[in-house]
């Protein structure tokens, strides 16, 4: 409904959604996946234009620790800003009590570069890849599953960056990395927040009122950039 619109309500064209939760990190996107560039060549089976991941070891709370050996050795860290030991001890304690929601600075901290971490992995998952392959006619270039570089909106929803100060700062690691050129993740989409958490709600909605559902959708999305 969002990306297609209906009943006389225009939609948001394709796009990225992902939400990065207590137990998994979804990502679901509505684009056709093929090749933005010339000259690129799609291997494997086609991929669906609707698509949902759910990436098991990106909890925020019950796979804690999943993401922080995921994110690589430090990281978590240095996006934090915390010490090492202090993020091993929080990343503890956290596990032990998974309700528990961030009651100061470091835990806001820690909460906001594991979200980052969830988020930038989650999507380079989710996005396909494209790399050069040398054959007998020369060098060819190859599209592993979808490319989403010119998909022109990614939402952003869930607890994590609902209630983050800075969601933008979070929402930006689903972005393309000039770092990681092979990754085909979205280039220069809009950003928006489920700022009130009611998509799943209009996910609902939608199967008995679709018209009521995309316009309450539609009018709960904020931008961030």
């Amino acid at each position: 409904l969002l990306a297609d619109g209906g009943d006389g309500l225009a939609g948001l064209g394709p796009l990225l959604v992902v939400d990065p939760g207590g137990a998994t990190t979804d990502v679901h996107s509505v684009a056709s996946g093929e090749p933005s560039r010339a000259g690129v060549i799609a291997q494997g089976l086609p991929e669906p234009r609707v698509k949902r991941t759910v990436e098991g070891d990106l909890g925020m709370r019950h796979n804690i620790a999943a993401i922080d050996d995921a994110a690589g050795a430090g990281v978590i860290a240095a996006e934090s800003g915390l010490a090492m030991m202090r993020v091993r001890d929080l990343i503890a304690e956290l596990a032990r009590n998974v309700e528990r929601i961030p009651a100061n600075a470091d835990e806001e901290a820690l909460d906001r570069a594991l979200a980052r971490a969830a988020v930038r992995l989650a999507v380079k998952r989710h996005a396909g890849t494209v790399e050069t392959v040398f054959t007998v006619s020369g060098p060819v270039l190859v599209q592993r599953g979808k490319d989403l570089s010119d998909v022109g909106v990614v939402i952003g929803t869930g607890g994590a960056l609902v209630h983050s100060p800075d969601p933008a700062a979070i929402l930006a690691t689903a972005l393309a990395d000039p770092g990681d050129p092979l990754s085909l993740r979205p280039r220069a989409p809009r950003l928006l927040l489920d700022r009130e958490y009611i998509l799943y709600a209009c996910g609902l909605l939608g199967q008995v009122e679709p018209r009521h559902a995309l316009a309450l959708g539609l009018a709960h999305l904020a931008p961030l950039n």
